[in-house]
């Protein structure tokens, strides 16, 4: 049992890395991780496919670390060379892994795939290694003692990586250091704010913020993560306080304070009060309807989606009246309310939300300009509507709008009073 907190190192390879190809979203995904369980990535290094700069970098590390990660290269292609380097790097010869090779056959087996030769090199693997599962792909990771540096061998493919990472080399690293330091923190994941937009609030509402409590802000739009961060043991009660005052100043616009979506917090609320939801998109082209059935158990409280693009579908599939587009115009309160209406009918869900704008780059007028969407949200007793301007990139635009479409039924839900800070930045008066 190790009574420290381990030096741990990443080692990524791929020619598609080094080529800009491929973005590394791998090693932050690792990071992440590793800190929210105590455990912090030192060093980082990417490599091409090359198997003399492999062993070195591989040797190099194993010297200078407790723990070293590669991720790559553990593939069925001629290319895939950390089975190898890793073997070259340890003095050991390369043989097939009988753990290994039942895997592959079980994996193809259990979906009728043919077992290849060149999959079979994914069961080449260094001698006396230990295998590390992979239930969601045909690659299996691998562990081996080098310089008595642990080095652990993961595919690149980001969903088996993150499911190896949570299933089986954290929980053996917490078994391996239990008496380590754990991280004292809080993470929020806010919607309606900017980083500067919130830093504002904060600096504002505390003025004389502890010096022993570390603020963080990480983008990833629409959404923004906000951190809390204790800089050692004794601040420990100021970090509650903190967080707990920072509760008070933002409210709603927490969505989840566990690492959860929009959509995966927003389906969690309508599972827990038993609502079925139902939506009708027109400028998002079906992008909420596709985050909300991202989100596994969906079904118990996802209806039915309709994505009504043009005006003769609005007026066939959810029956808003010819005369409303005419007058009004498809990016209007009216018809945005008609497209609601027609949707929890057609339907049969309990809560909803439609949303028609205009996502440019053309289309927009004078008094509708590129950037303004309608959405109207509620239920058939109760409907809300309003007008919002987001002048921003198409894509981001319908990511945007997608977003408030789910955290205004969200707020719904919560019966909230308070409104939010978009309203006041993005509203049309």
């Amino acid at each position: 049992m190790a009574d420290k907190t381990p030096s741990i190192a990443l080692l990524l390879t791929g020619n598609e890395l080094m080529s800009g190809d491929i973005v590394d979203s791998n090693s932050a995904m690792i990071a992440t991780e590793m800190l929210a369980q105590g455990f912090s990535v030192e060093y980082k290094v990417t490599v091409a496919d090359d198997l003399p700069l492999l062993e070195r970098e591989l040797y190099r590390l194993s010297e200078q670390f407790d723990v070293l990660l590669v991720n790559g290269g553990l593939g069925p292609t001629v290319d895939d060379l950390t089975a190898e380097a890793l073997a070259n790097a340890a003095g050991l010869a390369v043989k097939e892994h009988p753990v290994a090779l039942s895997h592959l056959k079980a994996f193809c087996a259990a979906r009728n795939f043919q077992l290849s030769p060149s999959n079979l090199k994914q069961a080449m693997l260094p001698d006396g290694c230990d295998v590390i599962p992979n239930s969601v792909g045909t690659a299996v990771g691998f562990s081996l003692m080098l310089n008595h540096c642990l080095v652990l061998c993961t595919p690149g493919v980001p969903s088996e990586l993150k499911h190896m990472l949570m299933h089986e080399i954290m929980p053996d690293l917490d078994t391996a250091y239990p008496l380590r330091a754990r991280p004292m923190r809080h993470r929020m994941r806010v919607f309606g704010y900017g980083e500067s937009g919130l830093q504002q609030s904060l600096e504002d509402r505390f003025p004389n913020w502890p010096a022993e409590i570390e603020v963080g802000f990480r983008a990833s739009l629409p959404m923004l993560e906000l951190k809390l961060q204790a800089r050692d043991q004794s601040a420990a009660s100021q970090l509650e306080q903190c967080a707990g005052q920072v509760r008070a100043l933002l409210g709603e616009h927490i969505v989840s304070e566990n690492g959860s979506s929009m959509a995966e917090s927003f389906v969690s609320l309508l599972q827990s009060k038993g609502q079925r939801f139902t939506c009708a998109e027109s400028c998002t082209g079906g992008m909420i309807a596709s985050l909300v059935t991202e989100v596994s158990g969906c079904s118990s409280a996802f209806e039915a989606g309709f994505v009504t693009y043009s005006n003769s579908m609005k007026t066939q599939v959810l029956g808003v009246a010819s005369d409303l587009l005419e007058q009004h115009g498809a990016v209007s309160e009216p018809v945005v309310r008609a497209m609601l209406a027609g949707a929890l009918a057609n339907s049969g869900a309990d809560i909803g939300v439609s949303v028609s704008g205009i996502a440019g780059p053309g289309g927009g007028s004078p008094d509708k300009p590129v950037g303004t969407v309608w959405l109207a949200w509620g239920s058939h007793e109760h409907m809300l509507a309003s007008a919002f301007f987001i002048p921003v990139q198409r894509r981001r635009f319908q990511q945007w709008v997608s977003a408030m479409a789910m955290d205004l039924c969200r707020r719904f839900l919560l019966d909230s009073s308070q409104e939010p800070n978009y309203f006041r930045e993005r509203r049309v008066k």
